[in-house]
């Protein structure tokens, strides 16, 4: 396993047996380039390195296979699948979004992919089912846009995120039920034996740590057919860390997120 040759007995991806092995690392700790238009795609509060993505989809996927990602944001995923010979399908509900990764992929002269503006739940009814060969998504945070500003009780801390309309997203519990709702409908685009991977990031609000990423995990395994296979760690050190709670308390501040790692059976 630990050998720099390819396995013709290898059915899930390109890698060699050495880079097999490190793949299965629990906690990815690389440093990705700030690179491929970054003050564009920022302007999407939740984007992730595309190299990042290209890494994962990597692992979970052989050349020409199709990925899909049901929350597109500005397309870390669709572009990480363009820089390793991959295709892909993008949804989001914010054609803002969409057009920034169309335009990213102009500007680094790669492959548009195939994408859909709309309501996640209903625009997977046009991808056929058992049709895709990998589901990589970071899913919008819970209550993200409608937090109270930590300093000023009469303003609202606007994030960047804007996948869906918060107004509706009163409780935790909705949310975990509709994040449910919407990947289960993916799973049935997902050929059995393939892989979903789900970007979560824990949170903390209201003097209250929220182990969101466990939270999901176990919601998402309510979702029959679906098995959990790891849990990944993204640590992210580009983050900057922030004074919280300095005299008085202590207050996490947060360089990783998480990868859920979902098998369909």
């Amino acid at each position: 396993m630990g050998s720099n040759i390819y396995s013709e007995k290898n059915k899930l991806n390109d890698l060699t047996g050495s880079e097999w092995k490190f793949s299965t690392k629990s906690v990815i700790n690389k440093a990705y380039p700030i690179n491929m238009q970054h003050k564009l795609r920022s302007q999407h509060g939740g984007q992730k390195p595309p190299q990042l993505c290209e890494d994962i989809i990597k692992i979970f996927t052989k050349k020409g296979m199709i990925v899909l990602d049901p929350f597109m944001g500005v397309g870390g995923t669709l572009l990480g699948a363009s820089l390793c010979s991959r295709k892909a399908i993008g949804i989001d509900i914010t054609e803002k979004w969409i057009e920034i990764y169309k335009k990213v992929s102009e500007l680094e002269k790669l492959e548009i992919q195939e994408t859909y503006c709309g309501d996640s739940f209903k625009i997977l009814d046009k991808i056929k089912n058992e049709s895709v060969d990998f589901i990589l998504t970071d899913v919008p945070y819970w209550d993200m846009d409608s937090r109270e500003h930590t300093r000023n009780k009469n303003k609202t801390n606007k994030s960047k995120l804007n996948n869906f309309d918060n107004e509706n997203w009163v409780s935790k519990k909705e949310w975990l039920n509709t994040m449910k709702k919407i990947l289960a409908k993916s799973m049935k685009k997902l050929k059995h034996g393939k892989y979903m991977a789900v970007f979560i990031g824990d949170m903390y609000k209201d003097s209250e740590y929220h182990c969101l990423s466990a939270e999901l995990a176990l919601k998402m395994s309510e979702i029959k057919g679906l098995t959990m296979k790891a849990n990944l760690i993204w640590e992210d050190n580009s983050k900057s860390l922030h004074v919280f709670g300095y005299p008085a308390a202590f207050i996490p501040s947060m360089i990783h997120q998480n990868i859920l790692i979902f098998r369909r059976d």
